[in-house]
């Protein structure tokens, strides 16, 4: 009700507005060669008659040729239109609403002479793109697209993902089509630096042509143009390289790209810890989806993908991908599909120390373990979009997953104080099917009118196999064994998940600075369940290790948004009626509750482009509850851990609050990103959980006061002449209220992260980058002060002599709980030396890994209850010879 009374509000709001707007005329035209076909990427130039101090309109011509602008009044207006290879058109016209046809005539005027006065800009700022050159930035020792912008101001790149002025790339394209579903690793680390010629990073991204202008997004998208002497051919390089300790790696990144058509490969093969694909590239969302579904995310349980790891004892990789894009029926179809295989083999050992803190209760553990683990992965994607006029699109999406993770840990536990000595082995496989389908339809009504609609179902089928056996009695009290001599705990289980996503919205353009858009949405998740803990008794009939669960969750919402669009202002009202369904169903219990909520949303936006200028968000927000913590059956996940969800447990709502700050200045280079982020989260009821600690289950309760996160980071980086001084800093507040078997304890955590960089290069010789970081955690409560300090310095560096150029970085890392000067230090170092003539395709190197042949790291982790400190034991040292040829 208070919904429909907001929204009439807006409607008589904008209505006189609106109206006064139609008032308005639309002139069309349509630009053809003297064969009358529709040339696209025309530009023309509309001037009016008298200007009146009104700056020129520029535009493109589409697909078909067709231009449109909209005007307030009658009148004249100065029309040029112009195309390379054509004879350019100047015309005095009346506007008019009736489409005009243009004729270009091709030039065939002869040039005795030709000068040509090039001059490029390193950097361009347009609304929301901005666009680096390549050729302003790269030299020689460039080899990969990574090693080009990490030399471009506002770019960081970390474990592979892309971030420009703070915030994470979310799609990478190449020439304007995802590469390989839109990861950003699979780009930068294979695509050639010297096949690049422009980089561009486009805020508010919308791959739909249509919508472009209307849909409301937050999507940062790297887009890579190509130099025109890498298309319509085969680019790319293959490599090999052996060495010590049996270590190799076998590379292969081949691209073709064309007007009309595009395939690339990537293909790796290694045992020296690098991974060629993240987990985002494996995840990677195909299409729109996210941009009206909220739970369309893939969700496995790998693991080892998320970056290059040799902090174990054993990393094999498999890799590879295939991706292609095909245009058809006069560029009105389009098919862009890929597969991907990948396979990580893992080793890894590590000792550790756990300290427990509860307010009955303190001890302290020790670990010792060594698991291996294999993860398998394939998939496959097609998607289509077809156009077949400048008013409507359709697009399908068919993609499917399998995942088959299998992991074995043996781990000896030691607990003094109990006098505890425990071995165990814990085994888990499984397997897991994803089937996808995503249907997205867009119109443009009219000038002012659009709309769209998306349908998507995502079935998920898991099963998923635990087992734990101990020497010795784990879990006393809690479990009785079926077996005594053999403690020994089976747990398969099988899961069935779908996913039914709908949404329709609607667009009024008001006029050039309003817009109205109306929304009906609705996501719906199912899951059943179906599992026994095999092993242990179930004396109290409580059906404690009967997993068998029925879980439904229904999001459903009418919303309406305002927009508000001046010159550098931006202003955007949301509000959404949520109802809220869930059934949750165990052999114990059958919960079934709705609710209403009202979510708003306040959108504020200024500067002169969406990369320049600050923002203010504020946004009211749900969470469900997922089924694990609606589950009330005991999930034993170790000797000493066991968890319980609550069947009474309800979603939580959130208030979230966010400032933004982007500054970018072309003259030298400047930049400035800042965010601040506070997040508040109400009561929740039915709250209680059970965990445990060692023979001792907890019941942790959240109270009535809120849970607070208070998150700011910033950075600033400029160049003077060959120096670029940067600064990035970090703070984060956390606060919340629990209580542990009606006992209360206030925990609050801050964390102070700052880094200080400093890069120093001449071109064509030498670029070096020194940095310094320093990361302080403390963690405050009645029960415990706890702190956890990090040192690191770092020094990378990469010179060129003639036809050789090497490459190192160096790292210096000092780690513990508290403030101790006796904390280790772990220096680690690597290099590469690369011989290639001058416009050789043959390079040939040497590559050292761990030169001073470490042995193990040390690491500090701070949680809720737990201060732990970690060794992990690493590769060993390896020297790799190898050979590289460039097509």
């Amino acid at each position: 009700m208070k919904l429909r009374f907001i929204l009439l509000f807006i409607l008589l709001l904008v209505l006189p507005t609106s109206l006064l707007a139609q008032q308005s005329l639309l002139f069309k035209g349509l630009v053809v060669d003297d064969c009358d076909k529709p040339l696209e990427n025309t530009s023309i130039v509309i001037k009016r008659i008298p200007s009146s101090g009104i700056a020129p309109v520029f535009q493109k011509t589409d697909q078909q040729g067709h231009f449109q602008l909209e005007f307030s009044n009658t009148g004249k207006i100065e029309l040029t239109i112009s195309r390379l290879g054509y004879q350019k058109v100047v015309d005095t016209l009346d506007i008019r609403s009736v489409e005009q046809k243009f004729k270009l005539l091709k030039s065939v005027k002869r040039l005795e002479e030709v000068k040509i006065d090039y001059q490029y800009r390193a950097v361009e700022i347009a609304k929301d793109t901005i666009r680096f050159s390549a050729d302003y930035f790269r030299d020689s020792t460039d080899r990969k697209l990574q090693d080009l912008i990490e030399k471009m101001p506002g770019f960081s790149i970390e474990d592979g993902k892309v971030r420009f002025q703070g915030k994470q790339v979310n799609v990478t394209l190449v020439e304007n089509e995802r590469f390989f579903g839109g990861g950003s690793k699979l780009a930068i680390e294979n695509i050639p630096a010297k096949a690049v010629d422009k980089v561009e990073m486009i805020s508010r991204f919308s791959q739909n042509d249509l919508l472009k202008n209307v849909q409301v997004n937050d999507q940062l998208a790297m887009n890579i143009k190509l130099k025109e002497n890498k298309k319509n051919f085969i680019f790319g390089d293959l490599e090999s390289s052996l060495g010590s300790e049996k270590s190799y790696k076998e590379h292969a990144a081949l691209f073709y790209y064309s007007p009309e058509k595009t395939m690339s490969f990537i293909g790796d093969i290694n045992n020296i810890g690098t991974s060629p694909v993240s987990k985002e590239d494996i995840d990677r969302v195909q299409g729109a989806e996210l941009q009206y579904f909220s739970n369309s995310v893939n969700k496995n349980n790998l693991a080892g993908y998320d970056r290059d790891n040799r902090n174990v004892i054993k990393n094999i990789n498999k890799f590879a991908a295939f991706n292609g894009f095909q245009k058809g029926l006069k560029k009105k179809f389009s098919v862009n599909l890929y597969g991907v295989y990948a396979e990580n083999r893992l080793g890894t050992m590590l000792e550790g120390t756990n300290h427990y803190s509860f307010p009955d209760l303190r001890y302290t553990e020790q670990t010792n373990m060594r698991s291996s683990q294999v993860n398998r992965q394939a998939s496959f994607n097609i998607s289509s979009n077809f156009k077949p006029s400048p008013y409507f699109s359709l697009g399908y999406n068919l993609g499917t997953f399998w995942t088959m993770p299998k992991q074995e840990v043996h781990t000896n536990n030691v607990i003094d104080r109990f006098g505890v000595d425990n071995n165990s082995i814990q085994i888990q496989d499984g397997h897991s099917i994803v089937l996808k389908q995503y249907l997205e339809g867009s119109w443009k009504h009219s000038l002012r009118s659009y709309s769209s609609f998306a349908f998507q179902h995502q079935y998920t089928s898991e099963k998923d196999n635990f087992s734990l056996s101990s020497d010795s009695l784990f879990l006393r009290g809690f479990i009785r064994f079926d077996s005594l001599p053999n403690y020994s705990i089976r747990r398969p289980v099988e899961r069935k998940t779908h996913l039914f996503n709908g949404s329709y919205k609607y667009y009024w353009v008001i006029n050039q600075n309003q817009q109205l858009h109306l929304e009906a949405n609705s996501q719906n998740e199912l899951l059943r369940q179906k599992g026994q803990s095999i092993g242990a008794q179930d004396t109290t009939g409580a059906h404690l290790f009967d997993h068998e669960q029925y879980y439904r969750n229904s999001s459903n919402y009418l919303g309406g948004s305002y927009r508000l669009d001046f010159d550098k202002l931006k202003i955007l009202f949301s509000l959404k009626q949520y109802y809220l369904y869930l059934i949750n169903q165990t052999p114990t219990n059958d919960d079934r509750h709705g609710q209403w909520f009202l979510q708003p949303e306040v959108d504020l936006k200024y500067g002169k482009s969406a990369l320049d200028g600050f923002r203010l968000n504020y946004r009211r927000g749900y969470t469900f509850a997922t089924a694990m913590d609606l589950n009330p059956s005991y999930w034993i996940t170790g000797y000493n851990s066991l968890s319980r969800g609550n069947i009474l447990l309800e979603g939580q709502t959130f208030h979230k609050l966010t400032f933004t700050y982007n500054n970018f200045r072309l003259t030298d280079f400047r930049v400035i990103h800042f965010n601040s982020t506070l997040t508040l989260k109400d009561k929740i009821k039915g709250n209680s959980l059970l965990t445990s600690s060692y023979e001792q289950l907890k019941t942790v309760q959240l109270f009535d006061r809120p849970d607070l996160n208070f998150t700011n980071i910033g950075g600033y980086s400029i160049r003077y002449g060959r120096f670029e001084p940067g600064v990035y800093l970090s703070y984060i507040h956390m606060r919340l209220a629990q209580g542990i078997d009606n006992s209360e304890i206030y925990l609050r955590q801050n964390t102070v992260s700052t880094d200080l960089s400093l890069r120093w290069f001449i071109p064509k010789l030498a670029d070096v980058k020194v940095a310094w970081t320093r990361t302080d955690s403390w963690q405050k409560s009645l029960a415990d002060n706890q702190k956890v300090a990090l040192n690191k310095w770092s020094i990378t560096g990469k010179y060129q002599l003639k036809n050789f150029v090497f490459k190192t970085d160096w790292s210096l890392l000092k780690t513990g709980l508290g403030d101790s000067s006796a904390d280790p230090t772990t220096i680690d170092g690597n290099f590469e030396l690369r011989y290639q003539k001058v416009k050789s395709p043959f390079s040939f190197y040497i590559q050292g890994l761990n030169v001073l042949k470490n042995t193990s790291y040390r690491t500090a982790v701070l949680t809720e209850y737990i201060s732990s400190e970690k060794i992990t034991y690493t590769m060993p040292r390896i020297f790799l010879l190898g050979l590289s040829y460039s097509l």
